[in-house]
């Protein structure tokens, strides 16, 4: 059975560009998940860190922070390996330079 827009394993079909059909993989939408994740986590540490009252909740924001870079590094790395491998294509993949 074949679900609209995926291909036999699942993974999404992407438009073509230049004459060649563009497949993301699974793994790779869940990298790109975990990068959004990761912009998520650091706004939500430094809104949360402009709101505090107490030093308690500046603990909780520094590691929800310093979390969110050590993930975003990882998964950085991630992509890098699968671009190695050609699973990722860098032009297709739409990934936003992070701070550091």
């Amino acid at each position: 059975m074949r679900t609209e827009g995926l291909d036999d394993h699942g993974r999404r079909r992407m438009p073509p560009q230049s004459g060649a059909t563009l497949i993301l993989k699974r793994c790779n939408r869940n990298l790109r998940k975990t990068l959004n994740l990761v912009e998520e986590m650091i706004a939500l540490a430094d809104q949360g860190d402009a709101d505090r009252e107490d030093v308690g909740c500046g603990v909780l924001y520094g590691i929800i922070r310093d979390s969110a870079y050590k993930i975003q590094k990882i998964a950085e790395e991630e992509i890098r390996r699968h671009q190695e491998k050609g699973w990722w294509s860098k032009k297709a993949s739409g990934q936003q330079q992070m701070r550091p």
